[in-house]
């Protein structure tokens, strides 16, 4: 069984016939099915705002037309294929400007409602596919958690921001997973490279911790504090993806020999030695306590 349909347009600019398919109107078998994409329709009016009424007064109208007229006089001539033809034909042959069906085409396939919405939503919808959100590994940040942050939370100062006024010399503020004084200082810093934050902003965090160790220790020596026993740690884990920047950025960072920097860099794996070291320290305090006895 032939049938015909007619793909409707918006014109968007008529001088380079710039156009979206927003409808269809298909007659199988003495039936008219027709739709508009609302999804289209909606792109429309963002692309043309000032059409927006103008359109949705036409597709009441056509609407309207085919509801009352056209599925009805189509119902009468159900076995004439050349007058079906023809109604579509002249739809084709209206048109307001920015509103336009096209000349009929024939199919070879008879259509019930399921098998038109399917045949719109294949070749008129937008069908538009919600990204896929990336796949985060959160294995460290729950390690870090787990491992460090819990078990020492009413030990030492965890996730604390060491603010530019409580050390002389430091000109930014930085947060730290954690903070305590036992006589030295201990301070750990956890950076996730898998998290593919920007490169720079590792860098960055990397270069002030370095900065902010320095002078740490500074404030050791001038408070009284065994700056030579400060422990600072880094706590990074191996760049698993495929960035070639993230690698060399690993890598720097386990070739460095520890007396040359102020921090040890360490993996998870080794974090919860320190986490056991600090928990058996005696007499560790919170730095934020320590900084109320001077």
């Amino acid at each position: 069984m032939k049938s015909f349909y007619s793909i409707i347009r918006f014109v968007n600019n008529p001088l380079s016939k710039e156009n979206l398919a927003i409808g269809m109107i298909v007659i199988s078998e003495g039936k008219v099915f027709y739709k508009f994409s609302k999804d289209k329709i909606n792109l429309v009016n963002k692309i043309n705002s000032s059409s927006s009424s103008l359109l949705e007064y036409t597709i009441d109208k056509v609407s309207s037309f085919i509801d009352i007229q056209l599925k009805e006089e189509v119902s009468l001539f159900s076995r004439e294929i050349s007058v079906n033809l023809e109604y579509l034909n002249r739809l084709s042959i209206y048109n307001n400007g920015f509103l336009q069906f096209d000349k009929p085409s024939v199919i070879n396939m008879a259509f019930d409602t399921s098998k038109f919405h399917n045949f719109f939503g294949k070749y008129i919808e937008l069908n538009l596919r919600e990204p896929k959100k990336a796949i985060i590994d959160r294995t460290f940040k729950r390690t870090i958690e787990d491992v460090f942050r819990k078990p020492l939370l009413n030990v030492i100062d965890i996730n604390y921001k060491v603010k530019k006024e409580q050390i002389p010399g430091l000109f930014f503020d930085y947060t730290l997973d954690g903070i305590g004084v036992n006589g030295s200082v201990y301070t750990v810093k956890s950076i996730d490279l898998n998290s593919e934050k920007p490169i720079d902003n590792f860098r960055r965090d990397i270069s002030e911790l370095e900065s902010l160790n320095y002078r740490m220790d500074l404030f050791s020596k001038e408070n009284n504090l065994d700056s030579d026993k400060n422990n600072h740690y880094l706590v990074i884990d191996p760049y698993t993806g495929s960035k070639s920047s993230y690698h060399q950025l690993y890598n720097i960072l386990m070739e460095q020999n520890d007396e040359d920097y102020p921090y040890s860099v360490i993996n998870t794996n080794v974090l919860p030695q320190v986490t056991k070291e600090i928990m058996d320290s005696q007499s560790i305090i919170k730095f934020s306590e320590y900084l109320e006895t001077l």
